[in-house]
């Protein structure tokens, strides 16, 4: 059984995969899957997929366009720029190949992080409806209890009246 943070065991939803915790990206994810209302965590989520999109897309680039990216830390600023959308030009591809890299880090980023807002909203809203549906069910079991003490209240009643109504006159 996997453990939070606190050394709590938790179960994982059977719809919900655990990736390898040995990424920053993976731990984060982990983390995020055991207790998915937390607003920290999220954030922990998405710039773990950020760094981890810029590490990978950097050394991409760095290692295909050299001669625009002569150093891994200038790919990286690139790397940055693109996938938060930023752009702010002082780090453009010019060859076709470094081009086409940066389409596909702009393409997978903005899929990605359209992906994992979502999945985190809907994480929030599944949270919020489960502790209504908690509340509604303590509500709901108070409610049938003292509809089940009246009519318990009335059989006795009723019982009553029926030896009343059987005692000889």
């Amino acid at each position: 059984m996997p453990v939070d943070d606190r050394g709590e065991t938790v179960s994982t939803p059977a719809n919900v995969r655990r990736v390898p915790g040995r990424v920053p990206v993976g731990r984060a994810w982990n983390n995020f899957i055991v207790h998915p209302a937390s607003v920290r965590k999220a954030v922990r989520v998405i710039i773990a997929a950020y760094v981890t999109g810029m590490l990978i897309g950097g050394t991409v680039i760095w290692l295909l366009d050299p001669s625009d990216y002569p150093d891994p830390w200038l790919a990286f600023w690139y790397v940055l720029q693109t996938i938060t959308t930023v752009g702010y030009g002082d780090a453009t591809p010019t060859d076709p190949i470094g081009r086409a890299v940066g389409a596909v880090i702009m393409l997978v980023s903005i899929a990605t992080l359209s992906i994992l807002t979502a999945f985190i909203t809907s994480a929030f809203v599944e949270a919020r409806q489960a502790e209504r549906r908690a509340v509604s069910d303590v509500d709901d079991a108070a409610e049938q209890a003292h509809l089940e003490a009246m009519l318990i209240d009335i059989a006795e009643r009723l019982e009553r009246l029926e030896q009343q109504g059987r005692r000889p006159t």
